[in-house]
């Protein structure tokens, strides 16, 4: 605290290592250290954090634990986003998991938790406080518009950025090779230029359902699209893969988080298109299906994307869930027979009141985010633990980028979760190439810092999301 001389009655009384209250209100300070819990020292005095930041998962009490950021979309306008709360829950199992094990170097992980109500401008405030005053050398980070947003912050600091759910291609076009080769933005979620290719496959015929097409006859395909860079990158790429000799494509768009949505319900009540794709969140999609219900189409059939795979979508149509019984949707894969996968999903529902993880999108992603963190700052420690070196965001890139061996290569494989982690730990902090594998999949990061992954084609049944079957992508 600033020492601050006050005369009192004839005497002077050094007033050191306190808050001082000025005369408009502010209390001064040297370090955020000098203020209450939910202040931040700024330009001398204490001031409120920025709101929605605040939550701090866990040992908080450890004088060495290693801060990580989370600027996530917690909540919307329609209130909380079960997807993201579920997501965020898989990041704190494997948190964890991961400091039950000691975490690196004897030091725990703690994740400074801030909710960005699904808006980008506020992430990126919220990202800057977490790099200024928590000093984070990593962020994570959820949908594309967010992600981008966030980015232009953590790579001017040096911070690494890994979104589980930001699908967007104009992720993979961010300039974030600063300070590291390796590149400071990652992500565990496929890129759109995948699913939309699917999608349009799909639609058209090409990828067979159980030896048929999806769909006997389509000749018009509809597709609403939320304006921001996750819908118009999905919608594009869809669009592009539709063959327009053989259907006719009509669309609509609106805002994120918006109320007005009569365009979308007047081109698909117009329209009438044999399958309507909605590439938007799932309160968006339930605002779009009541009111085109409400406006009498009531038969129409629906086509979902990833973001749309959240079981807030029955509870915002509430009794029109009906409505979207036997739609089809596309996602990056999570219900996987696999090991892994079946661990972590048992784990998560004992640790969530039964949950089933499955039933939302990007929480195995989330989950592998977060071993893949701490895997990238064992390397960053390195291999003596008697002199550390600084786990920056740089270095943490640095160790990410030796979990994909070269093709043609081998290398130890090691499954991330609670039976691998620890003898990835061990190789990776001596600098060794290993090969890993995810509740989401085998991670095979490219050059751009991303992993292409299988999709799902799932199926609305009886209020549940069902997977009807895993789909690679494809080689064009």
């Amino acid at each position: 605290m600033r020492a601050l001389r006050l005369m009192m009655t004839g005497s002077t009384l050094l007033m050191a290592g306190c808050s001082f209250t000025a005369a408009g209100g502010l209390t001064e300070c040297e370090t955020s250290s000098d203020c209450e819990t939910a202040q931040v020292c700024n330009a001398g005095y204490c001031l409120p954090q920025p709101e929605g930041c605040g939550e701090v998962y866990g040992p908080t009490s450890s004088a060495n634990a290693i801060p990580l950021g989370a600027a996530v979309p917690l909540s919307t306008s329609d209130g909380p986003d079960e997807s993201e709360v579920q997501a965020l829950n898989a990041i704190k199992l494997a948190l964890d998991e991961i400091n039950q094990r000691e975490g690196v170097n004897g030091r725990p992980f703690v994740l400074h938790i801030c909710d960005t109500r699904s808006e980008p401008n506020r992430a990126a405030e919220q990202a800057q406080w977490l790099i200024r005053e928590r000093q984070v050398p990593m962020i994570f980070t959820s949908s594309s518009a967010q992600a981008l947003a966030v980015a232009t912050h953590t790579v001017a600091n040096g911070v690494l950025m890994l979104t589980y759910s930001g699908t967007s291609p104009d992720i993979a076009n961010i300039n974030d090779r600063i300070g590291t080769s390796a590149g400071l933005v990652w992500r565990t979620a496929p890129s759109d230029a995948v699913q939309g290719r699917i999608i349009g496959d799909l639609l058209q015929g090409d990828i067979l359902v159980n030896g048929a097409p999806l769909y006997d006859s389509v000749s018009k395909v509809g597709i609403s699209y939320v304006n921001d860079a996750y819908g118009q990158g999905l919608f594009g790429v869809t669009l592009g893969r539709i063959d327009a000799t053989q259907r006719t494509v009509t669309s609509a768009q609106y805002s994120r988080n918006g109320t007005d949505i009569s365009s979308v319900v007047q081109h698909i009540t117009t329209d009438q298109p044999d399958v309507e794709v909605l590439i938007g969140f799932s309160e968006d999609n339930a605002r779009i299906i009541n009111q085109t219900a409400t406006a009498g189409r009531t038969s129409q059939r629906w086509f979902f994307t990833d973001a749309g795979k959240d079981r807030g979508l029955f509870t915002a149509l509430g009794t029109n869930t009906n409505l979207v019984e036997g739609a089809y949707g596309t996602s990056p894969a999570q219900a996987r027979p696999d090991l892994v996968y079946q661990l972590f999903a048992q784990r998560f529902r004992s640790a969530n009141n039964q949950t089933d993880p499955g039933q939302y999108s990007f929480t195995a992603h989330a989950y592998d985010a977060m071993y893949l963190v701490a895997l990238g700052a064992a390397y960053a420690a390195g291999p003596d633990v008697n002199a550390p070196q600084a786990i920056t965001g740089t270095r943490i890139a640095d160790g990410l980028a030796l979990v994909t061996p070269p093709e043609g290569t081998s290398a130890p494989a090691f499954n991330l979760g609670t039976d691998g982690f620890a003898g990835a730990r061990a190789a990776i902090r001596n600098g060794t190439v290993i090969n890993v594998t995810g509740a989401s999949g085998n991670l095979d990061f490219n050059a751009d810092g991303e992993a292409p992954s299988e999709y799902e084609l799932f199926r609305v049944q009886a209020g549940e999301f069902i997977t009807v079957q895993l789909i690679a992508p494809p080689a064009d």
